[in-house]
């Protein structure tokens, strides 16, 4: 049920929150619950709060502003239905639809980080696509789609709001819907990953990688349990 009334997306602006329907007071507990147990990964990120046709106060907004402060994460945007919610949003300086928050900054966006033996370096390349290799230790934390053209050894992580896409082989741990988006999908030339998680779901590598010809695979949740299945073919 928590999973329809908070979900948690990763965007190239940013976070999106969903909140579904449900008692106000639940709910912010609910998502705090949920930014306590992946704290590390949402700290200094952006969000954009979807909230439906709700009816928000200003006091409501300000709770949950402060609440994501708490977390180290900033409030920008409340999406909503309700003409009274958008004007309470706009008072407060909050954006209310999905654009970028300085359109006229040119400047170059955030770049994900690898941290070896716990100290974080900025990766040279760009948002999402990354040209290297992934050595055991370095950990790839990113809030949207990670794309790797090279290998993930043994060892090795990858945390992405989004989907998580090997051009190699997928031997370490990968973690892809980490706001909890279920929907999100990991793709490999060479699927045997230690461990794979998708949204909330969990599953291990089930065979060994030896093969004589290289099967790219695609794995999801279906039914409540993470698949995979041949890449590219129905």
């Amino acid at each position: 049920m928590s999973q329809t009334r908070i979900n948690i997306k990763g965007t190239s602006d940013g976070l999106i929150i969903n909140i579904g329907s449900g008692d106000w007071a639940g709910l912010l507990a609910e998502l705090a619950g949920r930014l306590e147990q992946t704290a590390s990964f949402f700290k200094g990120g952006r969000v954009a709060l979807r909230v439906g046709p709700r009816q928000l106060t200003r006091h409501q907004l300000e709770n949950i502003g402060n609440l994501l402060q708490r977390h180290q994460m900033s409030l920008w945007a409340v999406l909503a239905e309700s003409d009274e919610t958008r004007q309470v949003a706009t008072s407060l300086g909050l954006e209310t639809a999905l654009a970028p928050a300085h359109p006229a900054d040119n400047s170059p966006p955030a770049r994900p980080t690898v941290e070896r033996n716990g100290e974080a370096s900025p990766e040279e390349a760009n948002a999402i696509v990354m040209r290297r290799t992934l050595r055991s230790g370095q950990t790839v934390r990113h809030s949207g789609h990670v794309v790797v053209i090279g290998d993930v050894n043994p060892g090795a992580e990858i945390i992405a709001g989004g989907d998580v896409v090997v051009w190699g082989r997928l031997r370490g741990t990968v973690h892809a819907g980490a706001g909890g988006d279920d929907g999100a999908l990991v793709c490999a030339l060479v699927l045997n990953p230690t461990q794979l998680r998708i949204g909330r779901h969990i599953a291990r590598s089930p065979g060994s990688e030896k093969r004589q010809h290289v099967v790219p695979e695609i794995a999801f949740v279906q039914d409540d349990q993470i698949v995979a299945e041949r890449w590219g073919v129905k």
